[in-house]
């Protein structure tokens, strides 16, 4: 019985041992792959305390560390790297913090060279003297990890989580005000990693413009909540003197000799994509002549003053002897087109000047309603939250029966629908004065064009209005991707309640539509609009309607 218990523990150990002979060549098969996922934060662990005074020179080996993932990963020079920007490479260096014992004294510093043979280190230019000190990464890791990922392929994501955010609240803030969206606005990187946040809902995806990170306009986020509105320019003028000068040359253009006189104003853009009317074109200052001279005349606008949450200004003209209020966009013009937002096209920056070379058709016309909002936050770039506030927009003075007013206009990034599922909430309040009876349509329009190429994917009509009394609305509207490219398609569904017979009590009314809409190009840079129009003899009186509050939230 013995000799067969024995046995019996023989062979159960011998199977034990084999199992976990296989275990363990699964795990070491498992480590010799690279990692599923690049965290920033797992390559801020490294660590290095100061050795002397103001001396960032250490022993061979120290300046190493290996991140701690679940893949394999190579261990990396912590003070710089190298990456490839198209046949050149090209040495990085990672930012490194200075922890001083005095907290008052710690900074941010970049280095100017590195070294890794026989002993390692950096030189650099710090700001203060630094006697008991440790040094960490000036990035949270995020630079560390870009450089470490961008010979991969294919490519990998670095990714932002809770924990690198509070590496970064822990970070010095000398020189400079050190945050998340500054640091990623400054590392440097390539088109081979991209930037994923998890911390936002849905995730932000960041990808490399080749001058920094921006977030990508599919990625869900929409612009920041705003609440101050940004005024036109001052009238453009052939008699300014300092800014907003209209010139004429007779070189450098192929505009005809006694082509006519032309009508000219300028707008202010946002970093949001929001755009304000346009200045002053109805003084006779506004316009300028060609002469007869010569058939190779030019036209010439100087930028706008600069004015608070303007990124940029774009410049519009009429055809000869235009109207006021007829001028269309001119959008190749720039000396030196602005950076500070993605959204629109034909944007100045501002202090440069604008050429027109030649007269020119189009269908951009000038904006009906001002759209340029200045953001509250900290932050600058219109992709950074997921739900939007705006305040009233422009109250529309007195519109005749059957015309649209227009309530607000917002602008999207190109391609920012062209996501299929993409799903946003567009809800709001509004008012509207009355003048007889009949009944009033509201509507959203989405245009590619704007102004001439839209569909109407949302229209809600009131219940029949008995007297010349004021009428207040709520709606709220859910949009969907239905097909995406240039036939694009979107499915919009909501409600809207209209106040009736100046109560309190409310007529609620839903969409008609059970289809998607009509279809629109979602690659181009895309427009909501939204209008409200008297039907059935109803018109708009002289206290005008306007939208006092809109939201719009990234749902999927």
């Amino acid at each position: 019985m013995k000799i067969f218990e024995t046995a019996a523990r023989r062979s159960l150990v011998v199977l034990a041992a084999f199992i976990l002979a296989i275990a363990c060549s699964v795990t070491a098969s498992a480590q010799n792959l690279p990692p599923t996922w690049v965290f920033a934060r797992s390559y801020n662990g490294w660590n290095i305390l100061g050795q002397q005074a103001n001396t960032y020179t250490f022993n061979s080996g120290t300046c190493n560390y290996t991140p701690s993932t679940n893949g394999n990963v190579s261990s990396f020079f912590v003070f710089s790297g190298f990456q490839t920007n198209i046949s050149t490479t090209v040495p990085v260096y990672f930012p490194v913090a200075i922890v001083d014992a005095n907290s008052t004294y710690s900074e941010v510093v970049t280095p100017t060279a590195t070294y890794n043979s026989g002993t390692c280190g950096f030189a650099g230019s710090p700001e203060y003297t630094h006697t008991s000190f440790n040094l960490i990464s000036g990035t949270a890791g995020l630079q560390e990890a870009i450089v470490s990922q961008q010979q991969s392929s294919p490519v990998f994501d670095v990714i932002l989580d809770k924990y690198w955010y509070q590496a970064v609240a822990a970070l010095p803030t000398y020189p400079t005000t050190t945050n998340a969206q500054t640091i990623i606005a400054s590392v440097q990187g390539n088109a081979n990693v991209g930037i994923v946040d998890t911390t936002t809902m849905p995730w932000t995806y960041y990808s490399w413009n080749g001058t920094k990170y921006v977030a990508d306009p599919s990625s869900g986020s929409l612009s920041f909540t705003s609440v101050t509105v940004v005024a036109a320019p001052t009238a453009l003028s052939t008699s300014a003197t300092v800014n907003g000068i209209v010139t004429t040359s007779a070189t450098g253009g192929l505009i005809a000799a006694s082509a006519g006189t032309f009508r000219l104003g300028a707008t202010y853009v946002t970093a949001l994509g929001g755009e304000t009317t346009i200045s002053t074109d109805s003084a006779s200052t506004a316009t300028i002549a060609i002469g007869s001279s010569t058939s190779t005349n030019s036209i010439t606008v100087t930028s706008p003053a600069a004015a608070t949450g303007a990124v940029g200004w774009r410049v519009y003209m009429t055809a000869a002897s235009g109207i006021a209020g007829s001028e269309i966009l001119y959008v190749s013009s720039c000396a030196t087109p602005a950076t500070g937002q993605i959204v629109l096209n034909g944007v100045c920056a501002i202090g440069s000047n604008a050429t027109i070379t030649a007269v020119v058709t189009g269908t951009a016309k000038v904006p009906t309603v001002n759209s340029a909002f200045i953001p509250t936050s900290g932050t600058t770039s219109p992709l950074q939250s997921v739900m939007t506030s705006y305040p009233p927009f422009t109250n529309t003075g007195a519109v005749s029966t059957g015309t649209p007013a227009n309530l607000g206009v917002i602008n999207l990034p190109a391609g920012y629908l062209n996501v299929l599922g993409r799903t946003i909430r567009l809800c709001g309040a509004g008012y509207s004065t009355t003048t007889t009876t009949g009944t009033l349509t509201l509507a959203t329009l989405l245009a590619s064009i704007p102004g001439v190429t839209s569909i109407t994917p949302f229209t809600a009509l009131s219940g029949g209005i008995t007297s010349g009394d004021t009428v207040n609305f709520n709606f709220c509207e859910t949009w969907t991707t239905t097909a995406t490219g240039a036939q694009g398609t979107v499915e919009a569904h909501g409600w809207v309640n209209y106040t009736l017979a100046a109560t309190a009590v409310s007529s609620p009314t839903q969409d008609n539509i059970i289809v998607a809409s009509s279809t629109v190009d979602l690659t181009k840079q895309d427009q909501i609009e939204f209008t409200l129009t008297g039907v059935t003899s109803e018109a708009i009186a002289s206290g005008g309607a306007q939208l006092r509050l809109l939201t719009v939230e990234v749902l999927q």
